[in-house]
């Protein structure tokens, strides 16, 4: 008797262990902050709002370089000015809600709100790197078929690439909605991205959907992209190896330079992408686990500012300053005299 007893004493007690817990679940909690701030909670929201408007304003005088270069009014430019919105939508979002809501810490962030934010980053972020691989491309046929570029990159590709990259960014964020129980929102007490569980007792702490999408893009967009990149560089290096008077051609080194502003992105792209799959929206990452998956998002879009203005040449010694840019980018930010010069009929082309 005694032992029936206590048996049932037990089940009593996980019953309503079970219970509370049920009772006390809160869907979205990943997503509120502490309720109070501490000083690490400063430094990385300080940190993500700086860089987030630096990205910001380095996106738009992107941008605004792009609109008034005669040099960037082709495919190339077409599908970098695409690239750079993405960039831009991201920096947005992390500069007026993810910094802040890291420094706040507050307890009041509406569940849809949190989840809302993510996905409208997670698409602009997918179009930023999908676009990687058009540049990729387009840089490809540039280098190995220069004769037949202004065929393949028409207009109407181009405008094509762009919408067909968009449409596809949307289908994916829709995956979330598809296959339940998958959402991704920011949890600032973890400065990262975080699974958003939907009843207490789920068997698992991360998104499937997540998941394998990262691998799927990291697959396409990182490793494919970088497979173009080295037969490209391979084409660079036999055209410098059989003929000094091709290599020496200005158009072609304008073809190497921006070839070369591609692949700086890319690599750090791939770091940022691998690191995002080894972490897995995990809520205890150290700090560089958080630097390289998270932040490391702004730093690639801050770096991209500037990059873009790069000169081959100027590579060893380039730094933030836009005093070590490409001289035709800084005669038209700092000079009165226009730095839209004629261009060959094959710069044009690029």
């Amino acid at each position: 008797m005694l032992s029936y007893l206590l048996r049932a004493e037990m089940r009593v007690n996980s019953l309503s262990y079970r219970t509370m817990n049920k009772t006390e679940f809160v869907y979205g909690s990943e997503m509120q902050g502490r309720g109070y701030t501490n000083e690490k909670d400063i430094i990385f929201g300080l940190i993500t709002t700086a860089i987030s408007l630096t990205a910001s304003i380095g996106a738009v005088v992107n941008l605004y370089l792009i609109k008034n270069l005669k040099a960037f009014h082709n495919a190339f430019g077409f599908f970098w000015a695409v690239r750079t919105v993405g960039e831009l939508g991201s920096d947005i979002i992390f500069g007026i809600f993810t910094g802040p809501v890291t420094i706040l810490q507050t307890t009041k962030i509406p569940a849809p709100l949190g989840i809302f934010a993510y996905q409208l980053s997670f698409t602009f972020t997918y179009i930023q790197c999908v676009m990687n691989l058009a540049i990729a491309l387009n840089r490809f046929v540039a280098v190995c078929y220069p004769l037949r570029y202004k065929a393949i990159f028409n207009k109407k590709l181009c405008v094509f690439t762009a919408a067909f990259v968009v449409l596809q960014a949307l289908f994916v964020v829709t995956l979330y909605f598809i296959f339940p129980c998958n959402h991704i929102g920011y949890g600032p007490r973890f400065y990262s991205n975080v699974f958003i569980k939907c009843t207490p007792d789920l068997d698992r702490d991360y998104s499937l959907v997540s998941r394998y999408l990262y691998r799927v893009c990291f697959t396409v967009a990182c490793f494919g992209t970088g497979i173009i990149n080295f037969v490209t560089f391979c084409k660079i290096i036999l055209i410098q190896t059989s003929s000094q008077i091709n290599y020496n051609n200005k158009t072609f080194k304008r073809d190497v330079r921006l070839f070369t502003l591609g692949v700086v992105q890319d690599i750090l792209m791939t770091i940022v992408a691998l690191s995002i799959i080894l972490c897995n929206n995990e809520q205890k990452l150290s700090v560089i686990g958080i630097l390289l998956s998270y932040d490391g998002l702004i730093f690639i879009y801050v770096f991209n500012w500037y990059v873009l203005c790069m000169d081959v040449n100027d590579l060893p010694t380039c730094s933030a300053s836009m005093v070590f840019c490409n001289p035709e980018c800084r005669r038209f930010l700092f000079s009165k005299k226009s730095a839209t010069g004629p261009l060959t009929p094959r710069s044009q082309r690029t």
